[in-house]
């Protein structure tokens, strides 16, 4: 496998000579080897590098020169602001950064997203994207075979959310073909989604006229995956008021517990009123790569639409996003093509089908396929599974330890790499179930900023129905080892103990 995949100290030279070239007469190898040092670390060092070296925004504000003046600035004092950007930031791909659903940089694809910013294209037409039109195509077809889809439509989007805003205008727009030119007019559709599934789902109800009160949530089971006899039920109420079920969203890899909606059952229910099925993969969809993950997803093969977040799992710069259709070819440009003359003319000396801008809501397009490919490439199929089971394999190697600690609680056995647990120190053992639900909730936040201001580690906390705060971390990086999961929970009770002293006694 190429060296530049898993960078050691032997290629480093190597990709500091690309960063150098790639900023010639701008940034020289002083600025440059600071750079790399947050994409490829000594490990000796990293573990003494911060994850943040966290100011409040008043005291950042002092630190930063914001003021843009009306004469250009001097190139060291441009050099001096790049650096403070770089020195106040979080940098996500450090090893102890597990507080959000992405974290490293795939090396590859951060030169994939050099190459395509120094080209500066635009996805709307061949005629100016001829490369990347066909390298986005590719990969929308490769994305849709893996999950079993053919006749494939989809597009690159700006995040998971416009990916699934996408996938419900098109089912709307096949239920009601008149909609794009009457609008709403009266049309009462419902769409479901789970309490825990991602709120795009919902904001996708208000950007499409849907409205909230139209998008129904569904209950959850303990490990949070969807309750289809809710689901069911609440179909039937919405019969019931007169509605007409149009969508429900299924979940591979909820956003907290990291959970897989059951989706041969989800179908099986949906089918039965003509309802378009869903697949909000954005996170847990990478298990497509993994032959030892791929039943996670069983049953997608018969649902209409999915919804893939490269840049999480797989390490790919921000943003990378797709949603890709089940035979459905030409619907995206059915539902909000307006064939503007000025970019696509039908006498263009290649077919016009390469012009996918009139199926985005944007005109101007940002090129975010090349470096999902750039990486493929690279990796091979196989070399994208065992990014998958590393990060598999790290939050494993978690669960074990916190189920050797009796301070350590988890909160559910993870179907994905998000852990979620509690730390819950002995001398809570005496609490009643309200006081320690209420410490709980005080703690955390206590906890959380230690990790801030002293710059440690970023895991983050939330509440969730019932539940008091617990921590989810979300196992990314390939760098963790067993050592660094024991300093990260003994780093957690530390803080909870003086914390929790802090709440008991004031």
């Amino acid at each position: 496998m190429h060296s530049l995949l898993f960078p050691t100290k032997g290629n480093r030279n190597l990709i500091i000579l690309h960063a150098n070239w790639y900023a010639t007469g701008f940034i020289d190898f002083g600025q440059s080897d600071m750079l790399i040092r947050y994409m490829i670390p000594e490990p000796q060092e990293e573990a003494k590098d911060k994850v943040v070296d966290f100011l409040t925004p008043a005291e950042l504000r002092e630190r930063l020169d914001l003021l843009v003046k009306n004469e250009p600035q001097a190139l060291g004092d441009i050099l001096a602001d790049c650096m403070k950007t770089v020195q106040y930031s979080v940098n996500t791909g450090h090893v102890h950064f597990f507080n959000q659903l992405f974290a490293k940089v795939d090396i590859v694809a951060q030169m994939g997203e050099w190459l395509t910013t120094t080209l500066n294209a635009s996805m709307y037409t061949y005629e100016v994207a001829p490369v990347f039109t066909l390298m986005e195509q590719f990969m929308l077809d490769k994305i849709g075979s893996l999950v079993g889809f053919t006749n494939i439509d989809g597009i690159f989007a700006p995040g998971g959310s416009m990916s699934n805003m996408y996938s419900l205008m098109v089912a709307r727009n096949m239920k009601y073909p008149d909609v794009k030119t009457k609008g709403m007019n009266g049309k009462t559709p419902v769409v479901f989604a789970s309490e825990h599934s991602h709120y795009s789902t919902t904001k996708s109800c208000i950007l499409l006229g849907i409205g909230t009160d139209n998008c129904v949530k569904v209950a959850c089971h303990k490990d949070g995956t969807m309750d289809v006899a809710d689901l069911q039920a609440k179909i039937d109420e919405a019969i019931e008021r007169g509605q007409e079920p149009m969508y429900v969203t299924a979940t591979a890899g909820t956003t907290v517990f990291g959970a897989f909606d059951n989706l041969e059952d989800i179908t099986t229910v949906a089918r039965k009123h003509g309802m378009w099925v869903h697949v909000d993969g954005a996170w847990g969809g990478s298990v497509m790569l993994s032959r030892k993950r791929r039943h996670l997803l069983k049953g997608i093969e018969h649902c209409d639409s999915f919804t893939w977040n490269p840049h999480k799992m797989m390490g790919i710069p921000l943003q990378c996003s797709c949603v890709v259709l089940n035979n459905k070819k030409g619907q995206l440009q059915a539902a909000i093509g307006t064939k503007a003359g000025y970019l696509f003319q039908a006498d263009k000396l290649y077919p016009i089908e390469y012009d996918t801008g009139d199926k985005s809501f944007q005109c101007g397009r940002r090129v975010d396929a090349f470096k999902l490919w750039l990486v493929w490439k690279a990796r091979g199929d196989l070399g994208m599974e065992a990014v998958v089971e590393k990060a598999f394999d790290f939050a494993g190697m978690l669960v074990a330890e916190i189920k050797k600690r009796p301070s350590f609680v988890l909160v559910t056995e993870p179907m994905c790499t998000n852990v979620c647990f509690w730390c819950i120190p002995e001398s809570m053992n005496a609490l009643g179930a309200q006081e320690k639900q209420e410490i709980l909730n005080k703690v955390a936040p206590l906890v959380k900023q230690e990790m801030q201001t002293a710059g440690t580690t970023l895991v983050g906390y939330q509440k969730l129905g019932s539940l008091p705060n617990f921590w989810r971390m979300v196992c990314l990086t390939d760098k963790a080892t067993h050592k660094d999961v024991v300093w990260l929970l003994d780093l957690i009770e530390r803080y909870t103990n003086s914390s929790l002293d802090r709440c008991l006694h004031g």
